[in-house]
């Protein structure tokens, strides 16, 4: 007797895998998510999950790498243009930023920061990796200001990252309230006032 349905595999498979993983997680939550429910929901054996992924952490970890690829088209640093005033520069940085946690979802998002806040080597090296990058992002948009003449701040590595601290804590509390408005206080109120002379 032949099969009707088609066997799904590469991409179709892990994108099917993935919105699965994003709607378990929505039902059961993280810490009680297992490869068994995750094989279910996306109609696979655990086998297909078990060969790819050895812990429910790389899975996620996964996931959040392709949607922010997908968000934004690759690194967010590459995205980063001047856009002829610090006040821009640091409007289309929340822009992008905000644009990938919409892209990743809340599920996942929250999953990460769970893990980060685990105690394990692993944990801390991507913590630490996600830390550089983000201080690097912020030197290269604070160059922009200064190539154009804007006074800015010497600031330590620490409050390099607070963009980036900010719209996580904007997300974990504010979820859907989050639009234009919102990032243009953020950087009119707060970021601005800490960056500019």
């Amino acid at each position: 007797m032949k099969k009707t349905g088609k066997r799904r595999r590469g991409d179709a498979l892990s994108e099917n895998i993935y919105n699965a993983t994003i709607e378990t997680i929505k039902k059961v939550g993280y810490t009680n998510l297992t490869f068994q429910q995750i094989a279910h929901a996306a109609k696979t054996s655990r086998t297909v999950i078990y060969r790819r992924w050895k812990t429910k952490f790389d899975l996620i970890y996964e996931i959040w790498l392709h949607k922010t690829r997908k968000a934004l088209g690759g690194e967010l640093i590459d995205q980063i243009e001047n856009t002829g005033s610090l006040r821009g520069d640091l409007l289309r940085l929340l822009s992008l930023y905000q644009k990938m946690f919409t892209e990743v979802s809340p599920e996942i998002m929250n999953a990460i920061l769970y893990e980060m806040g685990q105690d394990n080597q692993k944990m801390a090296e991507m913590k630490a990796e996600a830390t550089t990058k983000n201080i690097q992002t912020m030197r290269k948009l604070l160059g922009f200001a200064k190539a154009r003449g804007e006074k800015i701040k010497e600031v330590s590595d620490a409050t390099l990252t607070l963009p980036f601290d900010l719209i996580r804590v904007e997300n974990l509390l504010r979820k859907d309230d989050i639009d234009k408005n919102r990032l243009e206080l953020l950087v009119d109120e707060i970021l601005l006032p800490v960056f500019r002379e």
